[in-house]
C-alpha cells in the first residue's frame, strides 16, 4: 500500500483499470508512466507498461481501449514521445496506434 501511495502522490503514474461488474473482477489494466528527461530540458516522455487483458475478456477490444487512451493521454500531457516494450508477436497490434519499431526493439511514437 505504501508503494501505491508513493506512485499516487508523485503525479507521474496513470493506471487504467477495467472492471467487469458482472464478474466483479478487474479484467484489464495498463499504466502510463511520465518521466522528465534532463537532456530534453526536462520535457516529458511517456512509457506505457503492463498492458494486460484477462483471458476471459480477450477479443473484446479492451487492449485497443487501453492503448489508445494512454496514447491520447500522453499527448494531452504534452509528452514529446511515448514508448513501450512488447513481445515480437504483438508488434503489429501496436503499429495500429502509430507506434513503430526502433533499433532497440522499443515501440515509439513522437509528437510534434
Amino acid at each position: 500500500l505504501a508503494h501505491f501511495e508513493h506512485m499516487k502522490k508523485s503525479g507521474d503514474y496513470y493506471v487504467i483499470v477495467v472492471e467487469d461488474t458482472n464478474l466483479g473482477q478487474i479484467v484489464a489494466t495498463a499504466t502510463l508512466i511520465i518521466e522528465h528527461k534532463f537532456i530534453h530540458a526536462c520535457a516529458k516522455r511517456g512509457r506505457v507498461e503492463q498492458v494486460v487483458v484477462s483471458d476471459v475478456c480477450r477479443g473484446k477490444q479492451l487492449g485497443k481501449l487501453l492503448v489508445s487512451t494512454l496514447t491520447l493521454l500522453s499527448k494531452k500531457l504534452q509528452c514529446y514521445k511515448v514508448t513501450l516494450e512488447c513481445a515480437p508477436k504483438t508488434v503489429e497490434f501496436y503499429k495500429k496506434f502509430g507506434y513503430s519499431t526502433s533499433d532497440t526493439f522499443m515501440e515509439c511514437r513522437f509528437f510534434a
